[in-house]
């Protein structure tokens, strides 16, 4: 099977699973990340450092890993620390909690589905009049959590370590023409921002809706239902493991495929 690979994070891992599994994967990423600017970057660590925060929300475990692996590089990670050891602590999917549990620290407050609509609902038994918020975007904005936050009261430092922007027009044309001439077998998304950036660009071509038809026979592939939805918003085919993995979405798509040829 010819599988495209929309995410650059990663890719190789998924890449070399799925060789193993007899597939061809194509690299064609739908976005780039992009790093903040140190300078910025390292006036935000300082100041957490130095002034702290009654609460700290991490949207994302890499995005995390990299604010506490610049910390250290910058010389701020024991101020850092020593601060989110006293602040409370939210944060938004297992993956934020797994890279907190690393460092020995826990989260007061965390979402039940992977989702920010979750990671609101959960806050809203808190209290934010007059609190100072530390909070980790991942990638894009969030606009309905920092719009919760600041109707709560809650004085607000937004931080974003690193951003996804649109990969160039070229690229997205290449990776929608080859689904659209059936050239793939399937298409692997492992974030939002992936499938959005891919359903912009053919609604302004005007090919959404017979994209929408190649998706019937070509695979669509989400590593999570979080990652999944703006797909099915938009009526279109997808499947998505059961365990948020990239190894679990791999091994389940190859059970499901070879379950399919037995029956065929």
């Amino acid at each position: 099977m010819r599988i495209a690979l929309c995410g650059p994070r990663r890719a190789e891992d998924l890449a070399l699973i799925l060789q193993k599994q007899g597939a061809v994967p194509l690299f064609r990423p739908t976005v780039q990340t992009v790093r903040v600017e140190p300078h910025v970057l390292e006036a935000q660590l300082r100041k957490f450092a130095q002034q702290g925060a009654d609460w700290a929300i991490f949207t994302t475990g890499v995005g995390l890993e990299e604010l506490l692996k610049q910390a250290e590089a910058l010389g701020l990670w024991e101020g850092v620390y020593a601060q989110l050891k006293r602040c409370k602590i939210a944060l938004r999917g297992y993956k934020a909690e797994r890279a907190l549990k690393r460092h020995g620290l826990e989260a007061l407050v965390e979402d039940e589905d992977g989702t920010v609509e979750g990671l609101i609902e959960a806050l809203q038994a808190h209290s934010f009049a007059g609190q100072r918020v530390f909070l980790q975007l991942y990638g894009q904005p969030a606009p309905r959590l920092v719009r919760f936050l600041r109707e709560q009261g809650a004085e607000l430092e937004e931080l974003l370590p690193y951003r996804h922007v649109c990969a160039p027009e070229a690229d997205l044309t290449r990776l929608l023409e080859e689904i659209l001439s059936r050239q793939l077998d399937a298409v692997v998304f492992t974030s939002v921002p992936q499938v959005e950036y891919l359903l912009e660009h053919a609604r302004k071509r005007e090919r959404l809706e017979v994209l929408k038809e190649a998706f019937e026979e070509v695979w669509a592939l989400a590593i999570g239902r979080v990652t999944a939805k703006p797909l099915q918003d938009a009526g279109m085919r997808v499947w998505h493991p059961q365990t948020e993995r990239i190894g679990a979405l791999v091994t389940e798509f190859a059970a499901l495929q070879n379950q399919a040829a037995a029956w065929s």
